[in-house]
């Protein structure tokens, strides 16, 4: 299943990879409980400010490994958690074709893969940061398109804002903000654009996008609520709707299909 539509590289070469294959429609399966008891974060305090005043939360990828092609573009952000640590989440589907990854690097073998792993804003390749492994347990579970890397420590000033994952799953109807950068915008850094939730379909879902926009390099964006928090990684999984080449509606991955992975109970 091709999970893959809107996560092109910044080259050539990758943008005809991912022209060549399209998404097919697909039945995720149910979504798994969450803790209950999970404590609800108080919402983000840039959160209540307009988008355009909001920090950085949006990075890319430069990912090299080990006898597999590089992973150059698409998105990523990062995670805080109630522990104290920061992680890097992307889009797992970006370790093959998807994301130009020849051949794909499966997540049981990627901490020995892993070359070299940058994360930093578009345009400002030297605010980085590194990743360094597999960061939560059960990752190669085919039914999850989530990937959480641990950071190294650079001693460096962190490029982007963590964020936290929300226990609970975005609803039908509820507003929320897709983070993210068009190819075609070269020199943005980050755009924030607003999203009501139309549908839900296991642990996924799916949601309208304003303005309509190119979403090329989207996959492992995050999509946050009105609070702040991660609800979802952008990837999609049902043919969109479109208007000439910008989409009218994106799709994600519950942030609460891996919440217990990151935040177990204690």
């Amino acid at each position: 299943m091709n999970l893959c539509f809107f996560s092109l590289s910044l080259s050539l070469l990758m943008t005809a990879a991912c022209q060549r294959s399209a998404p097919s429609p697909s039945d995720p399966p149910p979504a798994q409980p969450t803790n209950s008891a999970s404590p609800v974060a108080p919402a983000e305090p840039w959160a209540s400010r307009p988008p355009r005043e909001w920090p950085q939360l949006v990075l890319t990828n430069h990912a090299e490994f080990h006898g597999h092609t590089a992973l150059q573009g698409a998105s990523a952000f990062l995670v805080r958690t109630q522990d104290g640590r920061t992680l890097a989440a992307t889009a797992k589907h970006l370790l093959g074709q998807n994301g130009g990854v020849d051949p794909e690097v499966s997540v049981v073998a990627l901490d020995g893969a892993i070359r070299s792993w940058r994360l930093f804003p578009r345009t400002l390749e030297d605010q980085f940061v590194e990743a360094g492994k597999v960061a939560a347990p059960g990752l190669d579970d085919p039914k999850l398109d989530w990937l959480l890397l641990t950071l190294k420590d650079t001693g460096k000033p962190l490029p982007a804002t963590p964020l936290r994952l929300r226990p609970r799953p975005v609803e039908v109807g509820e507003d929320i903000y897709l983070v993210g950068c068009p190819y075609i915008e070269e020199p943005c850094k980050q755009n924030v654009y607003a999203g009501k939730v139309t549908a839900r379909n296991g642990h996924r879902f799916r949601y309208d996008v304003d303005p309509p926009v190119d979403l090329r390099g989207f996959s492992g964006a995050p999509a946050i609520d009105r609070a702040g928090h991660v609800v979802g990684v952008i990837m999609l999984w049902f043919q969109p709707r479109k208007q000439d080449e910008k989409f009218l509606e994106a799709g994600g991955e519950d942030a609460a299909s891996v919440y217990p992975r990151v935040e177990p109970r204690r």
